[in-house]
């Protein structure tokens, strides 16, 4: 809520405006305590509790849903009457969650935070002189005090000359705006527009509703008006129309052919860009930009529309770029408390080079308030030295869409020579003018900052936790399709659309009401109970072909499957696997009793993506369980020693060293033996109360007010192995339990972190804190469809201000040294300085969920010293290791061969994205063509090697259209080494097959 009063005028300005406006802010009454009728602006409540408020004239009352009820009888003033015919309209603006106005009992307006103003046309009868009875009823949004902004009667003349000069007032206020600074007339572009978030304060089912109405009421204006152009996005609320509503998308598909009513999509949804992986990310542009261009061919899909998402990662023109967007869209910008977004027109360009012309556009939800269009106007100008800018007409959020009301105050305006000029058009149009600019617009290299929206990475855990497991399975079961070598598996796309969908913006971050997670959990298990169902099934296609009945050595010999679905670079890896003596080509694997059940067991995983044949004999009752204690196959076991008379023990196996004591984990050394804390490490806990959207924001001044978090005194060991040690370490934060695991596993190169919690805390923020015995010179951390690296000392209030942001799954500090990486189950909110890494863990926001974060939680972390770096530790591929977990599963047929590794990439820094089937049948003896997709994570050239099995067919881009050579990448006809040189940082896609017959599920 940014207006208020207007600003001081010269008098002659004033004494024009009482020939047409009569302000009645201060004529409301409302009932007091005793029951008579007051006025309703003298309330000392805002004085008291609001004085920013009170001093800008605002009538204003408390949160919390609290109903304003007032009244006012209403009389032409005998100055106005006898004059030449006008329109009088009754002006309100309100910051009030619902709004209901009543003339003479009667129901005339409703609106919400989002319509949140009216112009509703007196009745003549009152020009004659009769009274109406106003009854306006305000109840205050539940995060935030209610405010009456702006109540006056505006007349507006109806003799286009204007014989009584009801707009002199405007007009001089205008001549005054655009005389400094002077520039060119310039003028308006107007699309109507109409913001639709498919969830946030209301359910999903009630946008669907919301989207009819919009949508019936802007075709209505469309036919009724000769020049509007109306533009909405998101191709999935496009898809929910043609298939529920073929009637009225009929009508919206006649508008699009006439060019009137344009389709500004790019992803499936307006999705949240920083909390996806890179495959959920690049599958939104994909789902998107495919829709778009086989729905809407009359229409080119260079754009993509994200005005309201919280953030956007460095990584996000790359993609963008790939399937075919040149423009980006939005006005998120503005979300900036102290330091304002430098730019509203540049050009966006990932670390790879790929760019895109970015917009930072008008704002949504605006009116035809001459005034409003010309500061923006100007401020336009003064940003861009273009004199024509963008202005979106209509209600937003909430859906809406441009009213009658506002399109008759732009033509009140559109032919008067104080204003500049309007012309309705295309988005489309629009940006094709602004094409030639290109070369001269600056270039920004860095991820889209929000700084009011630093909490969306920590709230609502459990919306995280959905996400990254069903983008794992959705990914994994493309992948098994491309194995099994079956192309209509491969288009099913359903369990995608699923994911794409609650990756909305005001989903996935958490910022919804509760309705809304309810009704996204039953979606959320069934889409992971598919994907599962699906990959389990190509898989088992693939690795049991014949379908005869496994064949055991005995009757309590069992043959298992152990399959790894990434390209991982060769290492033992230790499980937990169901108790029993486990064997591998005849070769008994060490193993070891977990207390908890089963057994941890040590296997030689093969590099790449690869499936193994385990055999597994069930242990007999009453038989000893095998033990791992002295077997010298166990590659780096975990060896335990006591200190200090059993206060401490110091735990370790060859790749790192643990020392844990009454405080916990009190020291970590890497490989080198160089230490890594400078203090044990801190679980901290704060007040966190916000800035002004609870849900979306952390307090600036957190670290102000602590409070007290206390551990019980020192860790208990829970288990001893050469396998795996655990320890145990129980505490309290406030009314909440916390247990803390520690486990060390024999061969892995980080300390695993398992934190349970019965969060029961309100307004609070749990924190973990690495005190770095290295001073950080940068840090690292992985995002969406990229890597983000920071020097650790801020230079500049830019750079200071961005002191939470959101990761993937890892980040990491370097000093000259080396450094300690952080590997997460994410994604999590983190932060990095020189002396520290952090990791947000839960918050306690109350609005608009009350329970947003409440409950059981576990979280997963590791620590992971770094000696090198973490390009050169490897720190990307053991994230991902550590966040997904192998396939395995008890054989039900036999095969003929183990298939071991059937796909690598040829380099640990080159990462799979995905690899999805095409389903174009087979060619030449080959199997089904795939589209693999590729992203480099170094500043180094890299070369992709897929192995033997495998063929390279072409380059291709990310919709699987061949890559022209202009795009700075070879193309098909060139050398093989050519092209499949991934660049630095890049992300890259070819059409591969795999040599052989396709199986058969």
């Amino acid at each position: 809520m940014t207006q208020g009063l207007d600003p001081q005028l010269p008098p002659e300005i004033e004494t024009f405006r009482s020939r047409s406006r009569l302000d009645l802010l201060s004529a409301w009454q409302r009932r007091g305590t005793d029951g008579s009728w007051q006025g309703a602006l003298a309330d000392p409540w805002a004085r008291l509790h609001r004085p920013d408020w009170h001093a800008r004239g605002l009538m204003a009352w408390p949160r919390g849903g609290q109903t304003r009820r007032l009244v006012l009888e209403l009389s032409c003033p005998p100055s106005w009457r006898g004059r030449a015919p006008a329109l009088a309209r009754l002006v309100l603006r309100w910051w009030a969650a619902a709004a209901e106005l009543r003339v003479d009992g009667r129901t005339v307006h409703r609106g919400d935070l989002f319509d949140s103003s009216c112009r509703w046309a007196l009745p003549q009868c009152w020009w004659e002189g009769k009274p109406l009875r106003l009854e306006l009823e305000l109840r205050s949004p539940l995060h935030d005090d209610g405010a009456l902004m702006l109540s006056r009667i505006e007349a507006e003349p109806l003799d286009p000359a204007d014989p009584d000069g009801l707009l002199a007032a405007t007009r001089l206020e205008l001549e005054q705006l655009r005389q400094s600074p002077p520039g060119e007339p310039g003028g308006f572009h107007l699309l109507g527009h109409a913001h639709l978030d498919l969830a946030w304060l209301w359910p999903v089912a009630d946008t669907w509703q919301a989207a009819e109405r919009t949508f019936r009421s802007a075709l209505d204006l469309i036919e009724h008006h000769s020049e509007l152009h109306f533009g909405h996005s998101t191709p999935a609320l496009y898809a929910w129309l043609e298939r529920h509503r073929p009637e009225l998308f009929g009508r919206i598909r006649a508008a699009m052919r006439a060019g009137r009513w344009e389709p500004i999509n790019g992803p499936w949804v307006e999705t949240d860009c920083v909390l996806l992986d890179t495959a959920s990310l690049l599958r939104q542009f994909q789902e998107g930009q495919t829709y778009s261009r086989r729905t809407f061919p009359e229409w080119e899909h260079q754009l993509a529309w994200l005005p309201d998402s919280f953030g956007f990662a460095a990584g996000l023109p790359a993609v963008a770029a790939a399937t075919g967007v040149r423009w980006f869209c939005t006005h998120k910008l503005a979300w900036n408390a102290t330091t304002p977004f430098p730019h509203r027109l540049f050009r966006w360009r990932s670390r790879c080079g790929a760019e895109v012309l970015a917009l930072m556009s008008a704002p949504i939800g605006t009116d035809g308030d001459p005034l409003a269009m010309e500061r923006y106007r100007l401020e336009w100008l003064a940003a861009t030295g273009d004199a024509e800018a963008l202005w979106l007409p209509g209600v937003g959020d909430h859906g809406g869409g441009p009213t009658r009301e506002m399109l008759e105050q732009l033509d009140l305006w559109r032919d008067n020579d104080a204003t500049a000029p309007q012309r309705h058009g295309s988005l489309r149009d629009y940006l094709r003018r602004l094409e030639p600019l290109s070369a001269q617009l600056p270039v920004w290299r860095d991820e889209l900052y929000l700084e009011l929206h630093r909490g969306c990475a920590t709230s609502r855990p459990d919306q995280k936790r959905h996400n990254r497991t069903l983008e794992r399975l959705l990914r994994e079961a493309d992948l098994a399709s491309v194995l099994l070598g079956d192309p209509g598996h491969c288009l099913e796309t359903s369990g995608w659309r699923d994911l794409l969908f609650q990756q909305f913006h005001d989903i996935l971050p958490g910022t919804s009401i509760p309705e809304v997670f309810e009704q996204a959990e039953p979606q959320w298990r069934a889409a992971r109970r598919g994907a599962c169902r699906r990959r389990d099934r190509a898989l088992r296609a693939w690795l049991e072909p014949g379908g005869t009945p496994a064949q055991g050595t005995g009757a309590e010999v069992e043959p298992w499957w152990w399959a790894q679905l990434q390209p991982l670079p060769a290492a033992p890896l230790t499980l937990r696997l169901p108790a029993g003596h486990w064997s591998l080509r005849e070769q008994a694997l060490p193993s070891q009793p977990a207390p908890s059940g089963g057994h941890w067991v040590q296997l030689p995983s093969p590099g790449g993506v690869a499936a193994l044949q385990l055999r597994r004999q069930r242990q007999r009752p009453g038989a000893a369980p095998p033990l791992a204690s002295h077997d010298p196959s166990i590659v780096n076991p975990v060896r335990l020693e006591t200190l200090a008379a059993g206060e401490r023990w110091r735990l370790g196996n060859g790749l790192l060293w643990a020392q844990l004591g009454p405080l916990g984990l009190e020291q970590l050394w890497g490989g080198d033996h160089s230490p890594q804390l400078a203090e044990p490490l801190q679980w901290r806990r704060w007040i966190d109360r916000g800035e002004f959207w609870d849900a979306w924001d952390l307090a600036a001044d957190y670290r102000q007010h602590p409070l007290p978090l206390h551990w019980q005194p020192g860790p208990v060991l829970a288990e001893v192995g050469p396998l795996c040690t655990r320890l145990v370490w129980r505490g309290r934060c406030g009314a909440s339990a916390l247990r803390l695991d520690l486990q060390l596993r024999a061969g892995c190169p980080w300390l695993e972190l398992n934190l349970r919690v019965d969060w029961r805390q309100r307004h609070e923020l749990l924190r973990l804190e690495l005190p770095l015995q290295h001073p950080a010179v940068r840090w690292a951390a992985d995002t969406s469809a990229g890597v983000i690296e920071r020097i650790a000392a801020a230079a500049n209030p830019r750079e200071a201000s961005r002191w939470e942001v959101p990761a993937i799954s890892w980040l990491a500090s370097q000093s000259s040294t080396g450094g300690l990486a952080v590997l997460l189950d994410g994604p999590q909110g983190v932060s990095g300085s020189t002396a520290a890494l952090g990791v947000s863990l839960l918050r306690g926001p109350t609005w608009p969920d009350p329970g947003a974060d409440n409950g059981a939680q576990r979280l997963r972390l590791a620590l992971m010293p770094c000696a090198q770096g973490w390009r050169q530790a490897g720190v990307a591929p053991a994230a991902v290791r550590f966040r997904e977990p192998c396939w395995l599963r008890p054989a039900k047929g036999s095969s003929a061969s183990v298939p071991g590794s059937v796909l690598q990439l040829g380099h640990p820094d080159l990462r799979l994205i995905s690899l999805v089937g095409e389903g174009q049948g087979e060619c030449n003896g080959r199997g089904s063509p795939a589209r693999l997709t590729v992203q480099n994570l170094s500043p180094c050239r890299q070369q992709l090697e897929l192995g033997g099995e495998w063929e390279v067919l072409e380059r291709i881009d990310a919709l699987g259209g061949p890559l022209a050579a202009a795009a700075g990448v070879a193309s098909a006809g060139t050398h093989a080494v050519d092209r499949t040189r991934v660049g630095p940082w890049q992300l890259a896609s070819w059409r591969i097959s795999r040599r052989g017959r396709r199986r058969d599920p």
